[in-house]
Order: structure tokens, then sequence, then C-alpha cells
């Protein structure tokens, strides 16, 4: 058996996977609310509960995101003050560890798919290297996400406006570059079968279920 099974690592990418479960369920309800907005307004009834919906759901995409990239922090003794389920603390375990690399093709796949020409070595180094290139690629989106949470999120800022969150479109990129690196490292080092949150879908169709009985027809499934 892989040793790296219940691991630190194991566990934390458990976390990370999680959130990316609760991210996939938020983007799928807060897109077949978007994409249908017009003949939401047009049924009219409802239309106040949807919109509530709506704002909801950009409150939970917005946590979720920042769970996903934030950094695990140290103390001024050196020591990580809080262990976090994200992409940075399952990268911290994987470097405290130096686990064997079992399958080193698919670390250089995903070196090749989101770094900036890093070479294909197959080391934890060049994950870390290609996750900084990622980050650093949309870094001003993930401050507006950052500067989001701080000022309306989790507090109320006078005169901050919602409307400047990044787009759609980059709120699925960065999900999708959290489910492939969660696929990574479970595939890469502790051989172990990952998640396809990409085809379960539950809430997605059961959502598009409720619109269809609400009296919406052709209901939009994409943005």
């Amino acid at each position: 058996m892989n040793k790296m099974i219940d691991s630190k690592t194991d566990n934390k990418n458990i976390g990370l996977v999680k959130i990316l479960w609760e991210l996939r369920q938020a983007l799928d309800v807060y897109c077949l609310v978007a994409a249908n907005a017009d003949s939401i307004k047009r049924k009219g009834a409802g239309k106040s509960f949807f919109h509530f919906l709506r704002i909801s759901y950009v409150h939970l995409i917005t946590i979720d995101i920042c769970k996903i990239f934030e950094d695990e922090k140290k103390c001024k003794q050196g020591r990580v003050r809080y262990e976090l389920n994200s992409i940075d603390g399952v990268l911290k375990s994987l470097a405290d560890s130096q686990p064997p690399v079992p399958d080193p093709a698919k670390v250089n796949s995903f070196v090749r798919k989101y770094s900036n020409g890093r070479g294909e070595d197959g080391t934890i180094s060049a994950i870390s290297l290609t996750v900084d290139d990622f980050k650093t690629k949309y870094q001003k989106e993930l401050e507006r996400f950052k500067t989001c949470r701080d000022k309306w999120a989790v507090h109320s800022e006078f005169g901050f406006d919602l409307r400047d969150l990044p787009s759609y479109d980059i709120m699925e990129r960065l999900f999708n570059f959290g489910l492939d690196f969660y696929m990574l490292v479970s595939e890469a080092f502790i051989s172990v079968g990952p998640c396809d949150l990409n085809s379960d879908r539950k809430v997605k169709t059961g959502f598009r279920k409720v619109l269809l009985e609400h009296g919406l027809e052709n209901v939009k499934t994409e943005m």
C-alpha cells in the first residue's frame, strides 16, 4: 500500500477537494441563475428569491476561491500559524515529506499545461514553480477576490462595489486549476483514483429541473 495514504498530505488534499466540490456546485447554481436571468425576470414570480440566490452564491464562490488559493503563513518563531487545506497547504506538506513520485509523467503533464516554460523533471519543485506561475498570471483576479472577501463577504466596508469581481470565465479557470492540482496529487503521489467533480453535477441537474418546474422553457445550462 502507498505510504502516502492517510498521510497529512492525503488528508489536506481531501480537505481541498471538499472545498472544490462546494465551489463546483456554487458555480453551477450561479451559472443557471445568471444565464436564465432574463427568463426569470419575464416570469416575474420568484425573481426576488432568485436575485437573493445569485448574490448568496457570489458570496460562497468568493470565500471558496480564497480558501483554495490561500497561503499558509508562519509566525515569528517560524512555525506555520494555521495549516490549511489549500493548494499551498498541500504543497508544503509534500515539500516537508519529500515522497517519491510514482508517476512523474502526470507531473510533467501538469507542468506543460500550466507553467511558463518550466522544465519537465517530474519533481515537487516543478509543481511548486508551476503553481507560482499560475498565481502570478491571475494575481490581479485573485487580489480582487481577496478584496471582495475582506470588504464584503466577511466585513461590510462602505462604498465597496460588488460589480468589480472577475468574470464567470475566470471563476471557472481558477476552479479547473484547483481541480487539476488535486487530481495530480491524488494520482501522482497517493496512487488513488480522484473524484471527478466535472462529471458529478447532480446539483446542476436538480436545479435545472426546479427551473423547468417553475415554468421556464429552454433552460440555458451554460453562460
